[in-house]
């Protein structure tokens, strides 16, 4: 029971508002549940509870190259100290605000959403790019952008591929008059919905090359046309542009202009998979278990005499079997994938009676995933190859022994991330004797 807790995070906030910045730390996976719980303002909806800035979580034991908790807490202090310094410490939400990151850990996500992104966002003339995985947050970036830009009018979000031709997507940005096209009417596009605030093109990559150039006219002097207009009309609107891909590979392969890209290249945001930002999952296990049991709990409540009412469930968290299963899945999927996986696990862990998600529910969940495939040795080796590729490339080895074992370390680290933590599947994976494994694993943790 948090509430002791909850109550004393919620006087701390209503005495120093958003001054002071809050930091969960969870080092059990059992307790991954109630650390969630803590984002939402109560157990009945989804309505954020405004207490939480950061999570801080121990990694799972047996995994190589994770960001230890004193890590975490020098980095998460880094970056407040620079927020405190450009005067914007206040202006940060908490977690699952509106318009915010739903969850925050790994050090990569802390410098894309506490550095770059409100430096972006207060230039306001500009219009930046996110480039980031399907899955991985790209409209919520926006919607932070937009947030902290300060712009009065509302925002605004569209994705050319819903529409059937480069027509309608015109008609729909700029606006239409009557006989147009055929079945065009008189209509104000979203251009005009959004003045003074942001509109933002989800899959830039879907507007065709023409369109791309009557963007290009907008952004240089802010005027468009309707279609079937000689009139041009004058609009204040920042346009968020989105993709997931990047520009150089838009521009490669004929989808994006080259005088467009050149406009867009200067404000880039990325978004990293998140398997490269493995603390992120433990984060996003956390909110993704309080709100899946929630949505659940409401769906009850809405059953009428009817329907058939499952009794709610009670998870708590994960086993350190399950957590280091999750953590260590590439996710191909990003968050949404994540997401959907634990509403399995969820509903696994509920048949079984199980109030802590175990071992034998990842087992039989995670394998059947899209995309999940256990690595073979070859798919370490190459990893592991291309690790020295990168090395070699920036800071460089001293000899050929130092390559040597940079080599090995990074295989014998692989085998260990790929098997789950678990020193002997690596063993089998690789065929090294397991106690040179345990024995690796333990000096590295030192």
């Amino acid at each position: 029971d948090l509430t002791w807790i909850r109550n004393f995070l919620l006087q701390i906030r209503e005495r120093y508002k958003q001054s002071i910045q809050i930091a969960c730390v969870v080092t059990s996976p059992k307790k991954f549940a109630l650390a969630g719980d803590l984002l939402f303002k109560n157990k009945t909806n989804l309505e954020p509870s405004g207490l939480i800035n950061n999570f801080l979580i121990r990694p799972p034991a047996g995994i190589p190259d994770s960001t230890k908790l004193t890590e975490q807490v020098i980095d998460l202090v880094s970056h407040l100290l620079k927020s405190t310094e450009l005067g914007i410490i206040e202006k940060l939400p908490t977690l699952w605000d509106k318009n915010w990151v739903p969850t925050m850990c790994a050090p990569a996500s802390r410098e894309v959403w506490l550095q770059w992104l409100p430096r972006y966002a207060s230039y306001t003339n500009e219009n930046p790019m996110v480039i980031g995985p399907t899955g991985s947050g790209k409209t919520r970036l926006a919607k932070a952008l937009h947030s902290l830009s300060g712009r009065s009018g509302p925002f605004i979000s569209m994705t050319p591929r819903d529409f059937s031709s480069s027509e309608l997507v015109q008609a729909e940005l700029f606006g239409a008059v009557s006989g147009a096209y055929t079945g065009a009417v008189d209509k104000w596009g979203l251009v005009k919905q959004a003045e003074k605030g942001t509109l933002f093109i989800d899959e830039l990559q879907s507007i065709d090359r023409d369109l791309q150039g009557k963007l290009i006219t907008f952004i240089e002097d802010k005027s468009y046309r309707r279609v079937g207009e000689a009139v041009s009309q004058k609009a204040d609107v920042r346009f968020v542009f989105a993709s997931n891909r990047s520009l150089a590979e838009l521009v490669e392969d004929g989808s994006l202009r080259d005088d467009f890209a050149y406009r867009l290249e200067r404000l880039q945001i990325v978004l990293s998979p998140i398997r490269e930002r493995k603390l992120d999952i433990a984060a996003a296990a956390c909110f993704g278990l309080a709100k899946i049991i929630r949505e659940r709990s409401q769906s009850n409540e809405a059953n009428d005499k009817n329907r058939v009412v499952i009794p709610d469930v009670e998870i708590e968290g994960l086993t350190m079997d399950a957590y280091r299963e999750i953590y260590s899945n590439s996710w191909p999927g990003n968050l949404r994938q994540l997401e959907n996986a634990l509403a399995r696990l969820i509903e696994l862990a509920s048949f079984r009676d199980l109030s802590i998600i175990d071992g034998n529910c990842t087992a039989d969940s995670i394998e059947t995933l899209l995309g999940h495939t256990n690595k073979s040795a070859s798919d370490v080796y190459e990893a592991a190859a291309r690790s020295i590729i990168s090395t070699s490339e920036t800071s460089g080895f001293d000899s050929i022994s130092h390559c040597i074992k940079t080599m090995s370390d990074n295989i014998r680290k692989g085998a260990i991330e790929s098997s789950g933590g678990s020193t002997q599947k690596a063993s089998e994976l690789i065929s090294e004797s397991e106690k040179a494994l345990k024995i690796f694993l333990a000096s590295y943790e030192q």
